[in-house]
C-alpha cells in the first residue's frame, strides 16, 4: 500500500526546501500549528544525524510550562528532562528546585564544590572556643556535636557539601586547639611534678648525710 501522497519511502529528493501544514521559511523542513519542527538533519546508516563542524545542534522548546524530555528503552522511560526553567532530570522528570536531579548513583573522579567560607575563623584570637565540658554537656542534651546536623535532619532534608565538609573542618580545627591546650597543660604538670622530685631527692641526699 502507497503512503499518503503516493510517494514510496526513501524515495523523496528534493533540493530546495519542504513544507509540512505551511512555510518552511528559512528551514530546511518546517512545519506550523502544533507540529514539531526539524531544523537539519541527515541521517545516515546507524541512526545518526551528523552535523558540519561549523554548525550548532539546536533542540528548542519554546514555552516555559513544556520540558525536553529524551526517552529510550523498550517500555519507554524518561531518561534526561531539561524542564522549561531550565533545570536538568537525570533518571527522574521531577527537578523540584535543583538546577540538577539526578534519581540514583552519579560516578566521579573529582568533585569540586565552591563556597564562601571555611572554617580557619576557629583559629582567630577572638574566636569563643566552647570548653570541653560545654561540649559534653550539649552532647548528653542532643546526641550530636554542636553546630552538626542531627541524624533526623540528616534523613529530612540531606547535606550540602560544602557546608557540611566546613562544619567538619571547623570540629577538627578545635580538636586542634583542644589538643594544644592539654598539651600544654601537661607540660605544666610534668614540669611541676619534675621540680617535685628534684626538692625530694635533695631533702633525702640532706637526710642521708646526717
Amino acid at each position: 500500500m502507497a503512503p499518503v501522497g503516493g510517494v514510496a519511502e526513501q524515495a523523496l529528493n528534493v533540493g530546495g526546501k519542504i513544507k509540512l501544514l505551511g512555510t518552511p521559511g528559512t528551514y530546511t523542513l518546517g512545519t506550523d500549528g502544533n507540529q514539531p519542527t526539524i531544523y537539519r538533519t541527515i541521517p545516515v546508516t546507524g541512526g545518526l544525524y551528523p552535523f558540519n563542524n561549523y554548525d550548532n545542534l539546536v533542540i528548542q522548546g519554546g514555552y516555559a510550562t513544556r520540558d525536553i524530555i529524551f526517552v529510550t528503552g523498550t517500555t519507554p522511560a524518561p531518561r534526561l528532562t531539561i524542564t522549561g526553567s531550565g533545570n536538568v532530570g537525570i533518571g527522574t522528570n521531577i527537578t523540584g528546585t535543583y538546577k540538577l536531579a539526578v534519581e540514583g548513583t552519579i560516578g566521579a573522579r573529582k568533585v569540586k564544590v565552591t563556597t564562601t567560607a571555611w572554617a580557619d575563623f576557629v583559629f582567630h584570637p577572638d574566636y569563643d572556643l566552647p570548653s570541653l565540658a560545654e561540649v559534653e554537656s550539649f552532647i548528653k542534651t542532643n546526641g550530636h556535636l554542636p553546630e552538626i546536623p542531627s541524624e533526623k535532619e540528616v534523613m529530612e532534608t540531606g547535606i550540602d557539601l560544602g557546608d557540611m565538609n566546613k562544619k567538619l573542618l571547623q570540629k577538627v580545627e578545635e580538636l586542634t586547639l583542644y589538643l594544644i591546650e592539654l598539651k600544654k597543660e601537661n607540660a605544666g604538670i610534668k614540669k611541676q611534678y619534675g621540680e617535685q622530685i628534684d626538692a625530694l631527692l635533695k631533702r633525702i641526699e640532706t637526710l642521708e648525710k646526717q
